[in-house]
C-alpha cells in the first residue's frame, strides 16, 4: 500500500497519543468534610482535575484514537491499485489525403509495446484496435482535422495510462496546412510528453484535362471571372458550377460547386475571404451556408465562407458568398486565384499545402508547462480517501451515542 500524503499519518499519530493522555486526566470528588452549618461550605467546584495511571472509559477511548487515525489515513490518500507496468502505443491515423500503402506500411512499422490501439480522425475520430479495420476507414475518411485526432489520442493516452507505465503517441499523416487551426496548439499543450510524427507522401492525383460546365443563364460576373482564370491557365480538373437550379449528384472525380446566386438589392459588404493561401479583399454579398462539410474558405473574422462534401467518388462544394452584377472585382488577380481554389480537383493538393518542417519540430517538441498528471488517475485514489473519511464520520456519531449511554461512576468519571 502507498500513499500519496503519508505525513498526514504521523499528525493522526500525535493526535491519537493526546486522546490518551487527555484520558488520563480524570476528575473526582473532593474529600467529605462534615460542617455544622451550610456558611463554612468552601466556594470551590464540586469535583477537581486529578492524574491517573487507570485508562477511563475503554471504548470511549477506542472510538475516539479510530475516528483520527481514520481521518488521517483518509486524508493520506492510500492507493490499492498496483503500480501500472508495461507499455502501450496510440497511433492517430489521418483520413483523406495521403498515399494507402505508405499509412499501411507506416503503421506496420510503428507498432510497439503490448498493446496498440487505433484513432481514426477526420472532422470527426474514432477509437479501433484491429489494424484492417483501422486502414480501412482511413481510406474511406475526408479530409483531416489534426485537431481532433490529437484529442481523441490524448483522451486514448490517458486512459491507457492507468494500466501501463509509458504511453506514446504516434501521428500517422501528410500533414497539410490545413490540417492546423487555431486550436492545434491547445490541444497539443494538453500532454506533456513528445509526439512521434510520421509523414505520409500525398496520393498521387492523376492529371485529367481541365473541363469547366456552368448551369447559369444571362450576364453573370462569377462566371466571367472564372473563364477569365481558365485563360490564364489557374483551373485545373473538371468542375461543374451551379449558379441556378437544383444541386445534382457529383460523378466520380468531379467538383460540383453550389455557388447561389443573389438579388440585387442584397446587401453589398466589403470583406475578405480566404482560402489556403489566397486572400481576396473585395465587395461580397454573404448567402446562407450551412453547417455541414469541411471548411475550405473563411471570411476574415474565422466564420466559414465556404464547406466541402465528399459524394461519391467527387466532392459537392458550397459557397457561402456572391458579388454584385457591377464593378471589375471579378477580373482582378485575387479574385482569379480565389476561384481556382474553390475549383480545385476533390483531393488535389499542392506541394505548398504540405506543412513546412520547422511547423511539425515545434509540434512534436515536448511542452514544458504541460500538467503531467493524468486526468482521471487520482478519481480511484479519492474514491478511497472518501469511503475512508465516511467511516470516520460513522465512528464519530457512534462515539457520541456510546458516551451519551455511559453513566459517570460516583468515584471518578472519565473525561
Amino acid at each position: 500500500m502507498n500513499f500519496a500524503a503519508p505525513g498526514w499519518i504521523g499528525l493522526a499519530a500525535l493526535a491519537s497519543l493526546a486522546v490518551v493522555a487527555i484520558h488520563l486526566i480524570a476528575w473526582r470528588l473532593p474529600r467529605t468534610v462534615v460542617l455544622p452549618t451550610a456558611r463554612f461550605v468552601p466556594d470551590e467546584p464540586a469535583r477537581r482535575a486529578a492524574r491517573t495511571v487507570r485508562l477511563a472509559d475503554l471504548a470511549l477511548l477506542a472510538l475516539r484514537v479510530a475516528i483520527v487515525m481514520t481521518g488521517g489515513l483518509a486524508m493520506a490518500r492510500p492507493i490499492f491499485e498496483a503500480r501500472p507496468t508495461g507499455s502501450a502505443t496510440v497511433i492517430a491515423l489521418a483520413g483523406g489525403s495521403g498515399d494507402s500503402l505508405a499509412r499501411r506500411d507506416s503503421v506496420r512499422v510503428v507498432q510497439g509495446g503490448e498493446r496498440t490501439t487505433f484513432v481514426v480522425f477526420d472532422t470527426s475520430a474514432q477509437v479501433l484496435t484491429a489494424e484492417a479495420a483501422a486502414l480501412s476507414a482511413a481510406q474511406s475518411a475526408s479530409e483531416a482535422s489534426l485537431t481532433t485526432g490529437l484529442l481523441a489520442a490524448i483522451r486514448e493516452a490517458h486512459r491507457l495510462g492507468m494500466q501501463y507505465d509509458t504511453v506514446r503517441i504516434v501521428v500517422v499523416s501528410p500533414f497539410l496546412r490545413t490540417s492546423f487551426d487555431n486550436a492545434t496548439r491547445a490541444v497539443r499543450s494538453m500532454w506533456p510528453d513528445s509526439i512521434h510524427l510520421v509523414r505520409i507522401p500525398l496520393g498521387e492525383v492523376a492529371d485529367s484535362p481541365t473541363t469547366l460546365q456552368f448551369e447559369s443563364t444571362g450576364d453573370d460576373p462569377v462566371v466571367a471571372g472564372i473563364r477569365l482564370a481558365r485563360a490564364n491557365g489557374l483551373i485545373r480538373g473538371e468542375s461543374r458550377v451551379i449558379r441556378e437550379g437544383p444541386a445534382a449528384a457529383p460523378v466520380p472525380g468531379t467538383t460540383v460547386v453550389l455557388w447561389p446566386r443573389t438579388e440585387p438589392n442584397d446587401e453589398v459588404r466589403v470583406d475578405a475571404v480566404h482560402a489556403n493561401d489566397v486572400t481576396a479583399i473585395g465587395q461580397f454579398i454573404p448567402t446562407p451556408l450551412g453547417d455541414s462539410g469541411r471548411v475550405i474558405a473563411r471570411w476574415v473574422n474565422g466564420a466559414p465562407a465556404a464547406r466541402e462534401v465528399v459524394q461519391g467518388g467527387g466532392c459537392v462544394r458550397t459557397i457561402g458568398f456572391d458579388v454584385p452584377d457591377v464593378g471589375d472585382f471579378v477580373l482582378t488577380p485575387s479574385f482569379q486565384r480565389l476561384t481556382a481554389e474553390l475549383l480545385a480537383p476533390c483531393g488535389g493538393r499542392r506541394d505548398s499545402d504540405v506543412a513546412p518542417d520547422s511547423m511539425l519540430a515545434a509540434f512534436s517538441t515536448p511542452v514544458s508547462d504541460a500538467p503531467s498528471a493524468i486526468q482521471g488517475a487520482d478519481d480511484s485514489r479519492n474514491r478511497i480517501a472518501a469511503i475512508l473519511m465516511v467511516l470516520a464520520v460513522l465512528l464519530g456519531i457512534a462515539e457520541l451515542l456510546t458516551r451519551r449511554k455511559a453513566v459517570p461512576a460516583l468515584a471518578e468519571q472519565g473525561a
